[in-house]
């Protein structure tokens, strides 16, 4: 069985901007160690990319204020019988499949936009900070042995975070 923390998520093209009056933070996410998720799909798991993104408003001599935050979360499994791969994107109603999973993945996460909150929540001449956490982990272990088992990281990689301060 491969290790439960070999490879990365890596981000790609991370872009702040104003689309319709809305902060919206647009990605990708790139799988580099392809063979370990796929032998933990092909156990039966059902695996979530989970992305969550913050803006604060930095301040010298107290704590920053988070002015606005998202959630998002993808999930990702083996059909057995049909031989494929399953993802669903949040606001789809039919999921994507193949049997290329590299392929899968680089249609369905290579190319991720949300929207973090009003644009009008910003003031002209402050600092501010978008931090952007990104996930991979089980998604059909049980609440009560998550408790149980604390000590056990339930990710198939490591999440990664990543921080990106701007002016406006």
């Amino acid at each position: 069985m491969p290790s439960s923390h070999a490879g990365t998520l890596e981000l790609g093209n991370l872009i702040l901007d104003n689309q319709a009056g809305n902060i919206t933070v647009r990605f990708g996410v790139r799988v580099e160690d392809i063979e370990t998720l796929e032998a933990v799909l092909d156990e039966g798991t059902v695996v979530g990319l989970v992305c969550e993104s913050g803006v604060s408003r930095r301040k010298r001599m107290w704590p920053d204020a988070e002015i606005a935050s998202a959630r998002w979360e993808s999930t990702l499994s083996r059909d057995v019988l049909a031989r494929d791969y399953v993802l669903i994107l949040p606001g789809t109603e039919k999921p994507l499949r193949s049997r290329d999973l590299r392929t899968l993945l680089d249609e369905a996460w290579g190319r991720l936009s949300m929207v973090v909150g009003p644009w009008a929540s910003l003031s002209p001449g402050n600092e501010y900070s978008l931090d952007l956490n990104i996930s991979l982990a089980r998604r059909d272990v049980p609440v009560w042995l998550r408790y149980v088992v604390f000590f056990k990281s339930w990710d198939v990689l490591p999440p990664v975070s990543y921080q990106l301060d701007f002016s406006y």
